[in-house]
């Protein structure tokens, strides 16, 4: 208990601690004399009784008065307590009974309260248990990868998949793979309501008996299933179940009556909610009578409409389960090739005991064996050979179906990688596409950035056409940075080149008249401006009326310039509207050559009269502006001269 529960327990256990400082400081003081070393056998303080003492030699035991409380096993060691400690001790006791009772005091209080809120406390326990129980539920669950089952009305049990949970658990502990563990499916419905299940000993007919029983309890405490998704389980009233040998000599129960016993209470009380399990149904006497006995129960329980699970190695029965309406046979496989079972479970085919195989891998001498073969019957040895026939096949069968699941599962898996191929081989086209129109849009910001610099220079220059020759050569120079490398010209193209034709130059966006070719560079004049280009870069125009020579005026526009008009309606436009056309008709004339154009503007309120002379007044390729005369239109218009010489 803490010391501060109390006032009065914290003040006591102060004056506890500050008095045995004292008691102890007082006790080593007697440690300091001349003679200790003669009178004490050591150097300590310690306890007996609950009170302090001091370790005093037997033979100096007249040199120090005081009371005697314990000694050694030697007897050479007394541990008394001095004259001088008794009271001081005492008022120890006394200080630690006190602390006694104001802690029972405490704890007594306590004690009332947790009485007084005892329902509320016995609600919060049962509260924690559930929380509990279901997170140790949700935690096992987890940890045997199960899956909720199905809870249905109707009378049918399907599980697939089904794996033993003690296996499981063997696993974990072992630190094993549970994938190791083969899983069975269990099948019964109301239609055929009795499974009989045959096969080897050591096959695992009782494993899967006991797998249908805890699935089915499991699932009703609300627990998962460590089954395949989708397993269907009913609600059982009653689940019973005979397995093992419940002989016992104080009851004066042998094998076979321990079983009738067993039987008779399953009969008394068995009905269609009840599922019933035999192990070895029919043995412990007469294999006629005891598989007669078992036909009959069996029959009694289908009756009442209880499902039914048994295991056996009676012919009889196997009979039965083939021809009666409401049973099945099933079995568990057995390998002959490896003479070792394979822990599955095959339905509507009964399954040989291969006692004599199982006997032979156990080790039993093969002499042993073949005189055993030589004591059975013809027509048992018969139906084993058939029966061995039949499980061959079977098994042939089930590989051929697992080699061909197995190619599906392959052809499965390469259509999913290449569906996974496409889908990444789109994104990165997608992604391809998105950095390419990131690239193109920062490569038209470098050339509205170079555009707008070759401006703003244009307006600061002279505006001569050996200034206007400059802005298109570093144009083209900055066009040439940004376009794609020309394609190769083939050798017929190249071989066609020659002085005079119409060429173009596609990644330039150029089109002219190809003066000269010098090694690996030729000359073109696209109108007033002339380049050199690479000639791989070059392709013949596909109109070669160009090359012949014109006439030209002398503000004729160049043969590549586009047809301008000299001039420019504009009445009936906003300024605003016009103020836009002007400025690019005068670029378009500039770059044509013409020398003057007429801007039609009409009269009104001379809004576009002031706007037209405010744009040419500041436009740098405008050399003067006047009125129009009377034939071209008057103050209707404006007549502007370009400065293109």
């Amino acid at each position: 208990m803490k010391d501060d529960a109390s006032p009065r327990l914290r003040h006591l256990r102060r004056d506890l601690r500050e008095r045995r400082r004292r008691v102890v400081a007082d006790l080593e003081r007697l440690f300091q004399g001349s003679d200790a070393d003669r009178i004490f056998a050591d150097r300590f303080v310690t306890v007996r009784h609950n009170r302090y003492v001091v370790p005093l030699r037997a033979e100096a035991r007249q040199r120090l008065r005081g009371i005697v409380h314990d000694r050694s096993q030697s007897g050479q060691t007394l541990f008394v307590e001095p004259e001088s400690a008794v009271d001081a001790n005492n008022d120890l006791v006394q200080l630690t009974r006190e602390e006694e009772q104001e802690t029972a005091r405490i704890l007594g209080e306590l004690s009332d309260a947790v009485r007084a809120r005892l329902d509320d406390l016995d609600r919060l326990v049962d509260l924690i248990a559930a929380l509990d129980a279901l997170f140790a539920r949700a935690h096992l669950a987890e940890r045997m990868d199960a899956t909720v089952p199905v809870v249905v009305a109707e009378h049918r049990v399907a599980l697939r998949g089904a794996r033993h949970p003690l296996l499981l658990a063997q696993r974990w502990q072992a630190g094993e793979d549970a994938g190791t563990i083969v899983p069975v499916d269990v099948e019964l419905d109301g239609e055929r309501p009795l499974l009989v299940i045959t096969g080897p000993n050591a096959g695992g007919k009782t494993i899967a008996l006991k797998t249908l029983a805890l699935h089915a309890l499991m699932a009703q405490i609300g627990c998962h299933v460590p089954a395949a998704e989708g397993s269907r389980l009913p609600v059982f009233q009653r689940l019973y179940a005979i397995i093992g040998d419940d002989q016992s000599v104080a009851e004066n129960l042998s094998t076979f009556s321990a079983f009738v016993k067993q039987a008779r209470e399953i009969l008394a009380e068995a009905d269609e909610r009840s599922l019933v399990l035999f192990d070895e149904l029919g043995a412990g006497t007469d294999p006629d009578e005891g598989a007669a006995l078992a036909q009959a129960i069996l029959e009694t329980l289908a009756e009442r409409g209880a499902l039914v699970m048994a295991t056996t190695h009676l012919e009889p029965l196997k009979a039965f389960a083939s021809t009666h309406p409401r049973a099945r046979n099933a079995s568990v496989e057995f390998d002959t090739a490896t003479l070792a079972p394979t822990f599955r479970l095959r339905y509507d085919r009964p399954g040989q005991s291969y006692a004599l195989t199982i006997a032979a891998r156990l080790g039993l001498r093969p002499e042993l064996i073949a005189r055993a073969e030589s004591h059975r019957s013809l027509h048992a040895a018969r139906l084993s050979e058939l029966l061995q026939s039949l499980d061959e096949y079977t098994r042939s069968e089930a590989e051929r179906t697992i080699a061909i699941e197995r190619r599906e599962q392959e052809a499965a898996a390469r259509l999913a990688q290449a569906r996974e191929a496409e889908a990444t081989a789109t994104a990165r086209a997608r992604d391809i596409v998105e950095r390419a129109k990131r690239d193109a849009a920062a490569l038209l910001a470098d050339i509205k950035r170079a555009v707008a610099a070759e401006w703003d220079r244009l307006k600061r220059s002279e505006r001569s056409r050996r200034d206007l020759s400059d802005t298109r050569r570093r144009l083209n120079e900055a066009v040439s940075r940004v376009a794609p490398p020309p394609e190769p010209a083939s050798d017929a193209d190249l071989a066609t080149l020659s002085p005079g034709m119409i060429v173009a130059a596609a990644h330039l966006g150029l089109r002219g008249r190809l003066v000269t070719v010098a090694g690996g560079t030729a000359t073109v004049e696209a109108g007033s401006v002339t380049v050199r280009v690479p000639v791989s870069a070059l392709r013949p125009a596909l109109d070669q009326d160009e090359g012949r020579p014109e006439p030209r005026r002398r503000n004729a526009a160049p043969d590549t310039a586009p047809s301008v008009n000299s001039e420019l309606m504009l009445i009936g436009r906003r300024t605003d509207e016009a103020h836009d056309m002007v400025e690019k008709y005068l670029d378009d004339a500039f770059m044509a050559g013409l020398s003057t154009v007429r801007l039609v503007h009409g009269k009104g309120t001379g809004a576009l009269r002031k706007t037209v002379r405010d744009l040419l007044t500041a436009h740098p390729l405008v050399d003067s502006f006047r009125d129009g005369e009377a034939s071209e239109g008057g103050t209707g218009a404006t007549v502007a001269a370009l400065k293109v010489d």
